[in-house]
């Protein structure tokens, strides 16, 4: 921690971003969203992969459905995050034609019957988030199953596509916690 500052409590982000989440007009979600595309979609790393993983958004997060069908339409490998009990994760293929069903967590995510994709294969993971900084930090829901499961891959790169209303500087980070390659904003985007 760097001198002046003040330890955040994770919770307390959690609950002050869900708070201003919930805030955000439909028109701003919708513009900020299209410039994060363009920009998403343009990147050489987005372009050159084969296989990657993409959360599935659900209503107040960004919407990540469009990065999915632009995937399918450049013909990569999509897999959707599916979890398991002692916080395993695995990326389970999604095609047009996969059914879903809710997690536990009131999460869609694929089917057990539908083909895990070996965690090593993937070339790039679009990763959620609760809030995020420029500098590659998120805060993510908890449960640290993105980093029990970026242990097992092979350095894909890592993209997180958010508004920048919704960032905050003083992300809580731990040891453990992984940075992440791209951030993309509606304002900017930072390669680290």
């Amino acid at each position: 921690m760097k001198l002046g500052e003040i330890k955040i409590d994770k919770n307390e982000l959690r609950k002050e971003i869900f708070s201003a989440r919930e805030k955000l007009s439909n028109e701003y979600r919708e513009e900020a969203e299209k410039v994060i595309y363009q920009k998403l979609f343009a990147l050489e790393e987005f372009q050159q992969a084969n296989t990657i993983m993409v959360f599935y958004s659900t209503e107040d997060e960004f919407n990540s459905h469009p990065i999915i069908e632009r995937a399918w339409q450049e013909g990569k490998k999509v897999g959707i995050p599916r979890v398991y009990p002692k916080r395993v994760m695995e990326a389970l293929e999604y095609t047009p034609q996969t059914q879903l069903e809710k997690s536990s967590f009131g999460i869609p995510e694929p089917i057990q019957s539908s083909p895990i994709i070996k965690a090593s294969d993937i070339d790039l993971i679009i990763m959620p988030c609760v809030t995020c900084n420029n500098q590659g930090e998120r805060l993510g829901y908890g449960g640290g199953y993105y980093d029990r499961y970026l242990q097992r891959t092979n350095n894909p790169h890592l993209i997180l596509p958010f508004y920048a209303l919704l960032q905050r500087n003083n992300i809580p980070m731990e040891e453990h916690d992984q940075l992440v390659d791209v951030v993309i904003t509606e304002e900017r985007s930072v390669h680290l």
